[in-house]
């Protein structure tokens, strides 16, 4: 009869050591599952809110000669900001750079622009093994949009856009130009309201006119496609296809010399 051999301790220490390195590896494979980011989705139309808005200052967009990445990232942190408070948010780089369409290092060098411009702050949280950052944008919020009636000097920036995914689709120059083509568009209501069938006077209510203003469908741009080619800082011979890219999603439409600026796409992403 054969007798049954008793593993060495050496060998029972080594199955012991296997089995804390198991472990071990365990542990920290659902330490970096709960410390990854949530990452953001695009939405479908039939998902998105087409109500939400954030008010961006059209100062930002023609006076502090932003970057065109930091153009881009700064209406994505006013979308992931809370309209109704004026509080700090999380998200992270990674979502960022998604839904504004650039790179993650192009989100880390915009952020820093948008800081040095005093148009963002941010603060490290430590939440046990968890490190990341808070962030806090300077927008018009609700409070201060209520409290200041400040109509003209915002420009009423659609969520839809970001959620739906076409300010990541569109190119750098083609954001840049929707931005500045919305911030220097004027409402002509004799003209909004023959093309769209709607009597001007009644929007002269006090009450119903901030309405009138959020909800209209367009404004016009008479600035020549040289002045915007400038202004942005893009080459002329390349605003064409800016141009083309804004009307796939129905953002413009080109009307003999004017250009009609849509406040929300008229075409969408599927995903």
């Amino acid at each position: 009869m054969t007798k049954r051999r008793i593993p060495g301790m050496a060998i029972l220490r080594d199955i012991q050591r296997q089995k804390e390195e198991k472990k071990q590896l365990q542990k920290e494979m659902f330490r970096q599952v709960y410390n990854r980011p949530k990452e953001k989705a695009f939405s479908d139309i039939d998902q998105l809110n087409m109500d939400s808005f954030r008010a961006i200052p059209k100062s930002v967009i023609l006076d502090y000669g932003l970057s065109k990445a930091a153009l881009a990232v700064y209406p994505v942190l006013c979308c992931e900001a809370d309209f109704e408070k004026d509080e700090a948010f999380q998200t992270s780089q990674k979502n960022i750079a998604r839904f504004a369409g650039v790179s993650e290092n192009s989100v880390r060098n915009a952020l820093k622009e948008l800081e040095n411009a005093r148009l963002l702050t941010k603060e490290k949280v430590t939440d046990g093994p968890r490190h990341f950052y808070i962030y806090r944008v300077g927008f018009f919020c609700k409070p201060i949009l209520d409290k200041a009636r400040q109509y003209g000097g915002a420009i009423y920036f659609y969520n839809c856009i970001i959620d739906n995914g076409i300010w990541a689709n569109l190119p750098l120059g083609a954001k840049a130009i929707y931005l500045f083509l919305r911030a220097e568009a004027k409402q002509d209501l004799d003209i909004y309201s023959e093309i769209e069938g709607i009597m001007t006077g009644e929007f002269y209510e006090p009450m119903e006119y901030p309405e009138y203003i959020r909800n209209r469908k367009w404004d016009i741009c008479e600035t020549s496609l040289t002045e915007i080619s400038k202004a942005v800082g893009v080459d002329r011979s390349k605003i064409g296809a800016y141009l083309e890219a804004l009307e796939r999603f129905r953002l413009i439409e080109r009307v003999d010399r004017w250009i009609k600026v849509y406040l929300r796409p008229g075409r969408f992403l599927k995903h």
